[in-house]
């Protein structure tokens, strides 16, 4: 019996030993004898962002050298081909943005398949292991700790979206930028794209050309308008062909160039038009023919155009073959924004045209659409869809996706939907109900789990009914924001408030909370006749009043909350 338990006591010594030895003690007692080594002095903004953090968290300043990644009791930070004498790391399969954390005693390595991705890896170390973050334009938040000691491991990561593009106020921000891996497609100063979107008029002189040759433009119910070009006109194409090899000759670092309709449904019904549509099997038959004679005359940049609206359904693969250099933009316009896009109902058309272009080329770009554009303080609960359209664009092989929220300060939760949409573009199989917490925690401190219930209820409610990018709050007046529901929604909130001091920034956060709900409140008692009371509609509006200051806008076209409060009073007087 003896002789056993000495036995089992070796064994448990032995098995401490060897976890001990399975681990890197990178801080021990706020110092450490490790040192951030890169080969590169140009490497010097990754190196020096790890220290910052580190030093933040425990108190001690690392080191940084220059010198070989074959080191030891060190942070190696670098490329993955300077890493060519470590066969694991050098082996392993990476894409352009894809990750490489390789933890052992003696040394972490912290690797990206290129140069300008270097923060990436150092950010997902500090983010699973010190659980810094940045949340919003504040900074970087970490508890402080006086140990660190990190498992040995090796962590492969490869992100499935190479463009992340969000369009929030927060993910035009430079750190946020960089912590939460957002690389914008159009939006920043080397883009590769010479314009942006809905931009057939940037080619030709539309005053000059309407009065001299109408026949350039679209005729519409036997009138010619300004809605459109006439794509299938031959002189528009010379013209408009003269003026992009301008723009490209003057602009030899573009490589992608944009010719897309203008934004509107308003077609040509022309003749030519007409037979093209019928023969390709779409309303944007011209536009694509047009589009392909411009990518075919210039084989060495790239031509985008838009599947939007009547250009959203692609032409027939039978009579019709995309040209290798047109990239697509595809705009996911339909469907209920609470339901899940690779199963609901409601974008069975959305599936199946983007289907058809997946079979016509591989150049694709999501544009979604993340928010209510005509009431952007109105609760819009599509958190988990969003969740579920990225890994439905991940399944089909879709490598750059744009989401497309609130580019205007404020909104209802502007800055937790930045956050969490950040995080999914990166691995659109997080954990929202996590990412939801991660920033809650941060955001409402006490209050919470408060608020993580409430974005539930509203959640849970919001899959109950029919949600989309321009529905009005009247409209779901009997769903979610049926009067009992309301009161369930505000009761949560009075109750979040009494746990967190006045004049505190969670205090401040939750009454941006209720200000979205005093807004939806307001706009359902002004708009919905059935229930409008004129007593309730004032109460209302006098609650409202109390953000009137807010330098906020509640909608698409820059209107202010102000000015909506004075609109407001003026119904409540009719």
């Amino acid at each position: 019996m003896v002789k056993a338990k000495v036995f089992l006591s070796l064994c448990m010594l032995l098995f401490l030993y060897n976890m001990a030895s399975a681990q890197c003690r990178l801080i021990t007692g706020s110092t450490s004898n490790f040192a951030i080594v890169i080969p590169d002095a140009s490497y010097s903004n990754a190196a020096t962002l790890f220290q910052n953090v580190v030093n933040k968290a425990t108190g001690f300043k690392m080191n940084i050298k220059q010198g070989n990644v074959s080191c030891t009791n060190c942070v190696a930070i670098g490329t993955q081909t300077d890493f060519k004498e470590d066969p694991v790391i050098n082996k392993a399969s990476l894409n352009s943005d894809g990750i490489i954390m390789d933890i052992k005693k003696s040394r972490i390595s912290l690797v990206s398949k290129s140069a300008d991705r270097l923060e990436y890896p150092v950010v997902e170390f500090l983010k699973k292991y010190l659980n810094a973050n940045v949340f919003d334009t504040t900074g970087v938040k970490v508890n402080r700790v006086a140990n660190l000691t990190v498992a040995n491991t090796t962590t492969v990561y490869n992100p499935p979206f190479l463009s992340r593009d969000l369009y929030y106020k927060n993910g035009f921000d430079e750190s946020f930028m960089d912590w939460n891996e957002i690389n914008h497609i159009w939006a920043t100063k080397d883009s590769k794209w010479g314009n942006f979107v809905h931009t057939a008029y940037q080619f030709i002189d539309v005053p000059k050309y309407f009065k001299s040759n109408p026949e350039y433009f679209a005729l519409v119910n036997q009138k010619r308008s300004t809605t459109q070009l006439c794509y299938s006109n031959d002189d528009v194409y010379q013209i408009v062909l003269k003026n992009l090899r301008d723009k490209i000759r003057n602009a030899p670092n573009k490589k992608i160039w944009s010719f897309s309709q203008l934004d509107n449904n308003n077609v040509c019904q022309c003749d030519k038009c007409q037979a093209t549509e019928k023969r390709l099997g779409t309303r944007g038959g011209p536009l694509f023919e047009f589009v392909n004679r411009l990518a075919k005359d210039n084989p060495d940049v790239s031509i985008s155009t838009l599947a939007y609206g009547f250009s959203a359904p692609p032409p027939s693969p039978d009579k019709f073959k995309l040209a290798s250099n047109v990239v697509i933009v595809f705009c996911v316009t339909q469907g209920n924004k609470g339901r899940n896009i690779a199963t609901d109902a409601s974008f069975g058309d959305m599936r199946k045209w983007l289907t058809g272009w997946l079979g016509q080329t591989r150049k694709i770009i999501i544009w979604d659409y993340i928010v209510n554009f005509s009431h952007l303080l109105m609760p819009y609960p599509n958190f988990q869809s969003i969740a579920q359209s990225l890994q439905y664009y991940k399944s089909l092989g879709i490598k750059e996706i744009f989401l497309q929220g609130n580019i205007q300060k404020g909104g209802e939760f502007a800055d937790l939907r930045c956050y969490v949409a950040s995080q999914l573009l990166w691995n659109p199989d997080a954990d929202v109900n996590k990412l939801i917490k991660q920033y809650a925690d941060y955001a409402y401190g006490p209050a919470s789990a408060d608020v993580q219930q409430l974005l539930g209820n509203l959640i849970n409610n919001g899959r109950q009914t029919d949600i989309n990018h321009y529905y009005a709050p009247d409209r779901l007046s009997t769903s979610l924001f049926s009067p009992d529901k309301m009161d369930n929604y505000y009761g949560n909130l009075d109750n979040s408030l009494k746990k967190v001091p006045k004049n505190s920034r969670y205090y401040d956060n939750l009454m941006q909370i209720r200000l979205d709900f005093d807004y939806t409140n307001v706009e359902i008692q002004r708009t919905n006749k059935k229930q409008r009371d004129p007593q309730k509609l004032n109460k209302a509006i006098l609650e409202l009043q109390k953000y009137s200051n807010t330098n906020t806008s509640v909608n698409e076209n820059n209107k202010t909350l102000k000015d909506y409060i004075n609109d407001s009073k003026k119904a409540d007087k009719n």
